[in-house]
């Protein structure tokens, strides 16, 4: 099972809510009750990091299952986080963490509500009934939404002419 990124920031937020309280009954200062919730959120990104890093996709051997893990690490190697720094003009710092050009290019291209549905499903593990609520529509809006940004990442033109 893959780390619930939106889960687990849920779960420490509502932790902190009651921290945050006791922290201050207890005299502690703004500054410092945010240097520790900022700690225990690098902590959460860590883990986060190292889980989806470390996932192994197992070898199958019919040609089903071997096309789903060829999918799997494809889309997986689009949305890894990766040690280079590219500089982006989106304001979607994962986005900037991709090496592919012209991915990166074709992910800019995407309108902010794209991108905002995209992260919250992919990069910080939403599921379609909350990213519904988030925007106020129905399920399927956001099923249909996601449908097509995955068919748009899997099927742009790679074109070096253009």
């Amino acid at each position: 099972m893959s780390f619930n990124n939106g889960n687990e920031r849920r779960k420490l937020n509502a932790k902190w809510e009651h921290l945050r309280v006791q922290y201050r009954e207890a005299g502690m200062s703004e500054d410092a009750i945010q240097a520790m919730y900022e700690f225990d959120l690098g902590v959460l990104n860590s883990e986060r990091a190292y889980i989806t890093n470390t996932m192994t996709v197992s070898g199958a051997a019919d040609d089903c299952a071997a096309k789903e893990t060829s999918d799997f690490k494809q889309y997986e190697k689009a949305v890894t986080v990766t040690d280079t720094y590219h500089e982006t003009k989106s304001r979607f710092a994962w986005i900037g963490e991709i090496e592919n050009e012209q991915l990166l290019t074709a992910l800019e291209t995407l309108k902010v509500e794209d991108l905002e549905i995209i992260t919250m499903y992919a990069y910080e593990g939403y599921d379609i009934t909350e990213i519904s609520k988030v925007y106020g529509v129905s399920r399927p809006t956001i099923s249909i939404k996601i449908k097509r940004i995955t068919k748009f990442l899997k099927n742009f033109n790679f074109n070096a002419t253009n």
